[in-house]
């Protein structure tokens, strides 16, 4: 019998008795557990890490995006700090003209005139994230924004030394770093990349990026969205074409609401709000606690088939229904409620895929308006957002996800900033008449969705990924493998998964090849994917299992990420 060799990739779990941090970048996570180590909580760690960063990690995150934190406090509180990015209040339906044929970008939207919603200065929503670190460090931190900042301040204004996959994600998008001659003079000087190779490696440093952080530092989030800062980065993107004004800048705020809650045998989970990936993690997993994953057998063709199932529906549902619930009427208490996931598990045939697969009725869910759902397809995939995950000594959980969304967002830095700035339109559909069309003022449908998990009241974990849409299918899998199979943290990340975001059942070919056989004669379109370094079809984890008075911290062994323990 002859065999193929095969490259295998994985991690040593990281433990901890007083904390963890877990993050995309190893600096990162030191920089957080350095937080914890002197005192800080879960919350400051978080904060620190994700500045770091947006400076060591400059084409996946920073300043110039948004996002999300969802925290748990050991006294019983729950909030998630919302600092999603926000379309100008210039920006109007019919702002990206269609053109013909679908786009191979990430999101497969209807193409537009000049891809003018995917890259350049009219894709760049307002940021969040300066907004929303300073509220959270505020609210629910234990130390001032300027220390949590400072060692990104010190990485932007001494330098770091570029690692491959810094050196790699500049290469792969030099066409577009090169179009905006600031980018480039920052992060490709000549054209050529950082180089990581030893006797070639020279700190990237970040002067601007340092006198921005060190304003933001000193004066709060006022200093980015009232100063000089904001005027810089306006000005830039109205003369390059774009619609941002400093209004849009002025009337920004990051929110502290209520987290959408879940439950999963038992576990609660503490999810982002309507505007994003949270309920769409939590729909799947509605549907899947009716199923007992656990008798199934891990990677079954059965259990598999039920995550399957349970992640389709949840998309169908999302392009339908989801948006900023602040400007269009969504049914999320319906799309969450134990009733409709039941009536969705009765559809399920156990040898056969829901082909075709619908999205809930319009009478079922008591939606009353008459906008079209999108029909999304997918483009070539990227590995794009960040995530931190930190847990205290008392149990205190933050998960937060940052975005610029594609890797170097929009490919526009302003001048005198060093602000690499988002291009958080692509996020709306751009064909009006959509519950998620563009709109002046208006909240794209993200796919950020990091998660805290509660047990029995208490923090047991906190996870969240990177990786576009397939975040979702990859958060209910980990916590699968966690609570159903009994996994630590890191090998519930490791574990091969599925992901249906595309609308074809791509599958690690880790996977044994009967049950991805199994599962092609059930109508499933199974395309099998080899997962190296260079793979980005099944999302990014970090994530923190609290166990037996122990912290766990498991990381994607295809990624640079890393966790730390603190003892």
């Amino acid at each position: 019998m002859s065999t193929e060799s095969r490259w295998m990739l994985d991690r040593t779990e990281a433990i901890g008795a007083e904390g963890m941090v877990a993050a995309k970048h190893p600096l990162a996570a030191q920089a957080g557990a350095a937080i914890l180590r002197e005192g800080g909580n879960a919350v400051d760690a978080a904060v620190c890490a994700a500045a770091v960063l947006g400076v060591v990690e400059p084409f996946m995150s920073g300043l110039g995006g948004g996002g999300y934190l969802v925290l748990h406090t050991a006294g019983g509180a729950d909030a998630v700090i919302d600092f999603g990015m926000v379309a100008p209040k210039a920006a109007t339906p019919g702002m990206f003209p269609l053109a013909n044929g679908a786009n191979p970008g990430m999101f497969g939207w209807p193409t537009v005139v000049d891809d003018a919603n995917l890259h350049g200065p009219r894709s760049i929503a307002v940021p969040g994230a300066p907004a929303g670190f300073a509220l959270a460090a505020e609210r629910f931190g234990t130390m001032p924004l300027a220390a949590l900042l400072q060692p990104a301040i010190g990485f932007a204004e001494n330098g770091f030394l570029p690692n491959w996959h810094t050196t790699l994600n500049t290469a792969i998008d030099l066409w577009l770093i090169a179009r905006h001659p600031e980018t480039q003079r920052i992060f490709a000087p000549g054209g050529i990349p950082w180089s990581p190779l030893p006797g070639m490696r020279e700190p990237l440093r970040q002067p601007d990026l340092a006198r921005t952080l060190r304003a933001l530092a000193e004066g709060g989030a006022d200093a980015f969205y009232h100063g000089e800062t904001a005027q810089r980065i306006v000005g830039h993107v109205r003369e390059s074409g774009g619609i941002l004004a400093t209004d849009d800048f002025a009337a920004y705020r990051a929110r502290v609401v209520p987290p959408l809650r879940g439950k999963y045998r038992g576990c609660e989970v503490l999810a982002t709000p309507t505007a994003s990936g949270g309920p769409t993690v939590l729909q799947t997993l509605a549907q899947l606690d009716g199923a007992n994953l656990g008798t199934m057998g891990h990677n079954s063709a059965a259990a598999l088939h039920e995550i399957a199932e349970a992640c389709r529906g949840a998309f169908i549902d999302r392009f339908a229904w989801l948006a900023d619930e602040d400007r269009v009427e969504v049914p999320l208490a319906a799309l969450l409620s134990q009733g409709y996931a039941a009536s969705r598990r009765a559809e399920l045939r156990s040898d056969r895929a829901r082909i075709p697969l619908l999205p809930g009725s319009r009478e079922a869910l008591g939606v009353r308006h008459s906008l079209a759902r999108s029909v999304a397809a997918y483009g070539a995939p990227r590995m794009t957002t960040t995530h931190v995950s930190a847990i205290d000594r008392h149990g205190n959980a933050a998960s937060l996800t940052n975005t610029l969304l594609a890797g170097w967002g929009s490919g526009v830095t302003a001048p005198g900033t060093g602000v690499l700035l988002n291009n958080g339109m692509m996020w709306f559909d751009p064909e009006p008449g959509r519950p998620n069309s563009v709109e002046g003022g208006k909240r794209p449908l993200s796919n950020m969705a990091p998660v805290v998990v509660l047990r029995e009241g208490q923090t047991f974990m906190s996870l969240g990924a990177m990786g576009g849409r397939r975040i979702m299918n990859a958060i209910p899998q980990i916590l699968a493998n966690v609570v159903d199979f009994g996994m630590s943290m890191q090998a519930a990340i490791t574990a091969p998964r599925i992901d249906l975001s595309t609308g074809a059942l791509q599958a690690s070919d880790r996977i044994a090849p009967s049950t991805l056989a199994t599962l092609a004669a059930m109508g499933y379109d199974v395309q099998p994917i080899e997962e190296d370094v260079l793979g980005f079809e099944f999302a990014s984890p970090v994530g923190i299992l609290r166990q037996d008075g122990m912290l766990h911290g498991g990381a994607n062994p295809y990624y640079p990420a890393f966790a730390v323990g603190v003892n």
